[in-house]
C-alpha cells in the first residue's frame, strides 16, 4: 500500500511538472510572438516617396502601414468666405486682398455643353459684372472690340476633384500691377465664376537706386520680398477651393 502511494505521489508530481512546464513554454511563445510583432512593427520599411503639401512642404510615410503623415493646416486663422447658393468655400489671409476686392462668385449663361473638353466663354458674364459694379458700359463695349475679354484664354486645371477653366487678365497704373482671376467651373447648366483680385507693386519705381539712400533701398527690397510671397500664398488659396454640396 505504501508503494502504490509512493508510485501515486510520483506521477501526480510528474505531470503538475510537465503541466507547469507546457503552460510556461505557451506563455513564452506568446511573449514572444508579441515580441516579433512589436518588432516588426518598429522595422516597417516604408517607400522613400514624398507628398508636397500646399504650403510647400513634404511629408513622407510612416509604419505600420506607410500611409502619408498629415499636412501642417497653413489655414489657421485664415478668413472664410462661403457662397451659400452654390456651397462653394475658399480661405484665405485676413490681409492678402486690398479692401473691397474680397473674392466674390459670378453665375451666368455660358456655352456650358462645350465644358471641360475646351473652356467656355465668359465674356458676357464679366461684361455685365463690370457695368453693375459701376464699370463704363462704353469703355467696355470698346474693350470687347478691341480683344480685350474676345479670346478668353482659358486654362483647364483640376482643384480638389473639381475641374476649372482659369481666365486671367492684367493691367497696371499708378506704379502697380493689377490681376483679374477667373476660376471657372459648369453647374446645372450655367457658368460659376470664382473671381478674385491681386495686385502688385511696380519695383520698378524704387530704380534706379541712389547711393547711400538706405530707405529707398529698403523699401526696394521689401517690395521684392512682397512681390516674390504672394504667387506662394495665392497657391495656398487656390487649394483651399471646394464645394459642400
Amino acid at each position: 500500500m505504501e508503494k502504490k502511494i509512493i508510485i501515486l505521489a510520483i506521477i501526480i508530481i510528474a505531470f503538475i511538472s510537465f503541466g507547469g512546464y507546457f503552460l510556461l513554454q505557451y506563455r513564452a511563445n506568446i511573449n514572444l510572438q508579441e515580441f516579433i510583432n512589436e518588432a516588426e512593427e518598429e522595422l516597417t520599411v516604408c517607400t522613400m516617396d514624398v507628398k508636397l503639401c500646399p504650403d510647400g512642404s513634404y511629408v513622407g510615410r510612416v509604419g505600420p502601414d506607410c500611409k502619408f503623415t498629415e499636412c501642417p493646416d497653413y489655414t489657421v486663422g485664415w478668413n472664410i468666405f462661403i457662397d451659400d447658393k452654390s456651397g462653394f468655400e475658399l480661405k484665405y489671409p485676413s490681409d492678402f486682398f486690398e479692401a473691397g476686392h474680397s473674392p466674390e462668385v459670378l453665375e451666368g449663361n455660358c456655352d456650358y455643353t462645350v465644358f471641360p473638353d475646351r473652356c467656355p466663354n465668359i465674356n458676357s458674364i464679366v461684361v455685365e459684372f463690370l457695368i453693375e459694379k459701376g464699370g463704363d458700359a462704353k469703355a467696355i463695349e470698346d474693350g470687347m472690340t478691341l480683344g480685350y475679354w474676345q479670346k478668353p484664354s482659358g486654362e483647364k486645371q483640376t482643384l480638389n476633384n473639381t475641374e476649372y477653366c482659369l481666365y486671367l487678365n492684367s493691367d497696371a497704373a499708378m506704379g502697380h500691377v493689377y490681376n483679374y482671376y477667373y476660376y471657372t467651373t459648369v453647374m446645372n447648366q450655367k457658368c460659376l465664376l470664382v473671381k478674385f483680385d491681386t495686385s502688385t507693386t511696380n519695383c520698378d519705381f524704387y530704380l534706379p537706386l541712389e547711393e547711400g539712400n538706405v530707405e529707398q533701398e529698403t523699401n526696394y527690397k521689401n517690395c521684392l520680398e512682397i512681390n516674390k510671397s504672394q504667387p506662394v500664398i495665392l497657391n495656398e488659396i487656390i487649394n483651399t477651393f471646394k464645394f459642400n454640396k
